[in-house]
């Protein structure tokens, strides 16, 4: 029990250090409101310029989506875009932060649990995320599902995020693969158009993905009226999808960590 009280108390430290950094870059602060309305904002403009006043646009829309609401789908669409980059540039790289600081030995030499360094810093990078999610916020009604919608979507995307973190240990800088996965989660997942649109073998590679479930999920619940039951499916998918990427980030940890051992790489930049 001690041992577990130890690595709880590390797993706080990591995320409060997190935290305290961010806190000395007060005009980060910012970024979090002024991001999540202008990136969507364009393109719900765009949309509207192209569509114009037919009405047979907002009627096929609304059969694609279920909501004839653009400006929502757009906003929740983008909601998940600022997470996942939240996720890869800071969960997925608060390792390599470690490094490029001359720190990264020392942490792997304290007794801390190894998973507290994997895990820890995605649980201060939730903070500026919520910031971002109020201000997106559409419906204060279905604030509690949406809510939960993105609790049980949480261990999936840092998952992704610690894959990431794991792949710093055996690769170093990793910064030109987060930009092509995010860029492939984007256009995949559906963040501004549909996913049905997308050709038959691209949504099969869709469906694979966590935030195309969270995106269904948060959609349905703000825009569409869903229930509990109705997002039962998601749900489930999501919570073995968390699972299945978490293990998969632990036992990479340990096998990146171990070669990182070998090599020296946990001095290098």
């Amino acid at each position: 029990m001690t041992v577990v009280a130890a690595d709880a108390r590390a797993f706080a430290a990591a995320a409060h250090k997190e935290l305290r950094t961010l806190r000395r870059y007060p005009t980060l602060f910012l970024s979090f409101f002024f991001w999540p309305i202008l990136l969507p904002a364009v393109y719900v403009a765009m949309g509207a310029a192209y569509a114009g006043d037919d009405p047979r646009a907002v009627e096929t829309f609304t059969g694609l989506t279920g909501s004839d609401s653009v400006a929502g789908f757009v906003f929740v669409g983008w909601a998940m875009y600022m997470w996942l980059s939240n996720v890869l540039w800071g969960a997925g790289t608060s390792l390599r932060t470690e490094q490029l600081r001359g720190t990264l030995e020392a942490v792997f030499l304290t007794p801390a649990n190894r998973l507290v360094l994997l895990f820890g810093p995605s649980t201060g990078a939730m903070m500026p995320q919520l910031v971002n999610f109020v201000v997106m916020e559409l419906a204060p009604d279905r604030v509690a599902l949406s809510l939960l919608v993105i609790a049980v979507t949480v261990p999936a995307m840092y998952g992704i995020g610690s894959l990431f973190a794991s792949a710093i240990l055996r690769f170093g800088d990793v910064a030109g693969v987060v930009q092509l996965v995010r860029g492939v989660f984007t256009i995949a997942c559906g963040v501004t158009f549909p996913v049905v649109l997308l050709p038959e073998w691209a949504r099969a590679v869709a469906y694979t993905l966590p935030p195309t479930y969270f995106l269904a999920g948060v959609r349905s619940a703000l825009l569409a009226g869903a229930d509990l039951g109705d997002l039962s499916p998601d749900l489930g998918v999501l919570a073995l999808l968390g699972i299945g990427v978490c293990a998969l980030a632990v036992v990479a940890f340990r096998i990146t960590e171990r070669s990182a051992r070998r090599t020296g790489m946990l001095g290098r930049y």
